[in-house]
């Protein structure tokens, strides 16, 4: 006969054990409910989306969403600053360009392609995102890069490295080849020539930016929402830094079928503003081919010259900013897109003060590598030998 203490050791035992295992097959079903990268899933647009508004029908889950939203305690602004950290939607993923992947590459999916096609800079977010998304897929990454040196092996800083470490397909075109033909011209091209190949590619511009890849940004400014009631929160401005004119036109459409009450601030980083209104009248169009058109963009956001030097070029003042903000807040902005975007808001701010703003940090992190030398003597110093 079992003493007590025996009883009561072998009851424990049993009970833990049934807990484990129950806990197991919770963990298992609710495991089996969530769909895997390669399975899209029906898309459920905001219920506030205009029915007359044409949707998309699939949507992955590829980025690790929904991204924190946080205080940002800048230095020397007066203005209570909050971040949503979009450079926080996965590692490899990492950035706003997942969002607008979630959507293209489900349709790429659906229509049984086997490789997709993008194109972008040497150092382009967008392309490595969309290579280790692809090859999460299982389909063949080939991008097309613009660099000054076509001849040349484009090497392994940042992006490229990663992209490079998917094995991603590199078709690399001087400036003068990309200026003549258009980043979407050079992308059917090589949809053409990988046809008669024999494959099936899916391509899709420069940043992901078309009809389709801007709702990621439409349904973020969902997920904006809800966190702002959750936090009881609002925000006279929400501001981001703009490239190939997705994610702002997404946010413009969001935040004007929304509850929100924000002005929305675009700190343009490669374009002039009229061009970028340009970029989203035409993304508007193809959105809305049959509907009633979709609003002047000009009516639904504001957006400032950031381009500084130029797209992708850094001012020592550009990194220092970078730099400070770094030491001070714990947060790593990037030299192409946050970090000007920031310096651009703050500047803003200055101009017109504000009580309380958001901020989306649209990732970019590895571009960082590629100013290893103009960092250098703003980074040096802060270490001492442990034999000295």
């Amino acid at each position: 006969m079992l003493s007590a203490a025996v009883a009561v050791s072998v009851f424990s035992i049993g009970v833990g054990l049934g807990v484990t295992l129950a806990s197991r097959r919770a963990l298992s079903i609710a495991r089996s409910s969530v769909p895997r990268a390669s399975e899209s899933t029906p898309y459920v647009a905001p219920p506030w989306t205009p029915a007359s508004l044409p949707k998309p029908q699939r949507r992955l889950r590829l980025g690790h969403l929904p991204t924190p939203m946080h205080r940002w305690q800048l230095p020397n602004v007066e203005a209570e600053v909050w971040i949503k950290r979009d450079d926080f939607t996965g590692s490899e993923f990492s950035g706003n360009k997942i969002r607008k992947l979630e959507f293209l590459l489900a349709a790429a999916v659906e229509q049984g392609c086997d490789s997709v096609i993008t194109v972008g800079g040497i150092q382009s977010n967008h392309c490595r995102a969309t290579a280790a998304a692809a090859r999460r897929l299982g389909l063949e990454p080939h991008l097309i890069l613009r660099t000054s040196r076509p001849e040349s092996d484009p090497g392994l800083i940042g992006n490229l490295m990663l992209s490079r470490m998917v094995g991603a397909q590199l078709h690399l075109v001087d400036g003068d080849t990309f200026a003549a033909k258009g980043g979407w011209q050079l992308c059917c091209d090589l949809k053409h020539r990988l046809e008669k190949q024999g494959r099936r590619p899916y391509a899709f511009p420069s940043g992901g930016s078309n009809s389709l890849g801007s709702w990621g940004y439409l349904q973020a400014i969902a997920e904006v929402e809800e966190q702002v009631a959750t936090e009881g929160l609002s925000f006279d401005r929400i501001y981001f830094g703009c490239g190939s004119g997705g994610t702002a036109a997404g946010l413009a459409l969001g935040v004007h079928y929304s509850s929100l009450q924000s002005e929305l601030v675009a700190l343009g980083v490669d374009d002039t503003p009229d061009d970028f209104y340009a970029k989203l009248t035409s993304i508007f169009a193809d959105m809305a081919p049959t509907s009633a058109p979709l609003p002047d963009p000009r009516t639904l956001l504001r957006i400032e010259d950031s381009v500084g030097i130029g797209y992708a070029q850094s001012t020592e003042a550009e990194l220092r900013f970078v730099r400070e903000v770094a030491q001070s807040t714990g947060v790593v902005l990037d030299p192409v897109y946050s970090g000007k975007a920031a310096m651009g808001m703050v500047g803003d701010l200055e101009r017109r003060p504000a009580a309380r703003v958001l901020f989306i940090h649209t990732g970019g992190l590895l571009g960082l590598y590629e100013k290893d030398t103009q960092l250098k003597p703003l980074l040096e110093g802060g270490w001492t030998s442990w034999n000295a």
